[in-house]
């Protein structure tokens, strides 16, 4: 079975947010490193507090450094960056964000080079943590991505502690640890329980621990709602049968099989192949 990830966030800023770090709704993605969230997340200025002249300026820099980036034009955002941080050195969302364009383009040194500088700025900075977890991530540095998820969700006061949950979740699972996997995806749906993939996920976690009853809790979330895919849909029929809910599993049979006739779930649930190793959860 295809492995399953997706940006559950709510409102997810335009540009390079979305084009980065969301991963709608195809739920395809928890094997690699997935990034679920509303992506950089820019650090502001606190509540109540009025921006330097220099930090307003930088802004307005980074703002146009999205729409580049959004309209397909990297470079050019990059020098909107630039020009940010030519007004303001100290920005650490500027930083970030040059990080980000650069891993987009394949440039990995420099993207490393900008987050170990927006760190040096500001080591507690969980979305700098959260982007440079997903960054090590990616480059399979598990480890160190580890430690950077911890250090993020550390942080006093983080508001996207679910899309942290998400992605550090997702990984111990493909590292094979299932009951930390569910521990941390338990506390990012406290969070944000109306997040698909944090639901999908938990249910995936859980069926593979044989707590069937748990899982078909969480993927009648997901099942129940307009978004439900081949896939999802596939979940819930295998989660069901383990389950002995013959109701639940011939309900979604028979929606996998009408709204997703050429999919492979539909084919294997109409052949029977329930237990394809190649359609599994794993």
């Amino acid at each position: 079975m295809n492995d399953f990830a997706s940006d559950g966030s709510a409102a997810p800023r335009r540009g390079l947010r979305v084009a980065l770090l969301s991963l709608g709704l195809a739920l395809r993605l928890l094997g690699g490193c997935a990034a679920p969230g509303s992506s950089a997340h820019y650090a502001r200025a606190p509540a109540g507090t009025a921006p330097a002249k220099s930090e307003k300026s930088a802004r307005i820099r980074l703002e146009l450094a999205e729409g580049y980036y959004q309209r397909g034009q990297p470079q050019v955002a990059l020098g909107e960056v630039q020009q940010a941080l030519a007004e303001d050195p100290g920005y650490v969302p500027a930083y970030t964000m040059q990080a980000l364009i650069h891993m987009s383009l394949g440039e990995n040194d420099q993207a490393e080079t900008s987050f170990r500088k927006a760190l040096s700025l500001a080591p507690d900075n969980p979305d700098t943590l959260h982007n440079y977890g997903w960054f090590l991530c990616s480059n399979k540095r598990y480890k160190e991505s580890f430690e950077m998820f911890r250090r993020a969700l550390a942080v006093q006061g983080y508001r996207n502690a679910q899309r942290t949950d998400l992605a550090y979740g997702v990984r111990q699972y493909r590292a094979g640890d299932l009951a930390g996997a569910e521990k941390t995806l338990t506390a990012g749906f406290a969070l944000d329980p109306a997040n698909p993939a944090l639901s999908t996920n938990l249910a995936m976690v859980q069926y593979l621990r044989h707590e069937y009853p748990k899982a078909l809790f969480y993927i009648r979330r997901v099942n129940s709602a307009p978004g439900a895919s081949a896939q999802t849909l596939w979940l819930g029929v295998l989660i069901a049968r383990k389950a002995n809910d013959a109701t639940d599993s011939a309900a979604w049979s028979q929606e996998l099989i009408s709204k997703f006739p050429d999919s492979v779930e539909a084919i294997a649930a109409q052949q029977g192949r329930y237990d394809d190793s190649a359609l599994l959860p794993h």
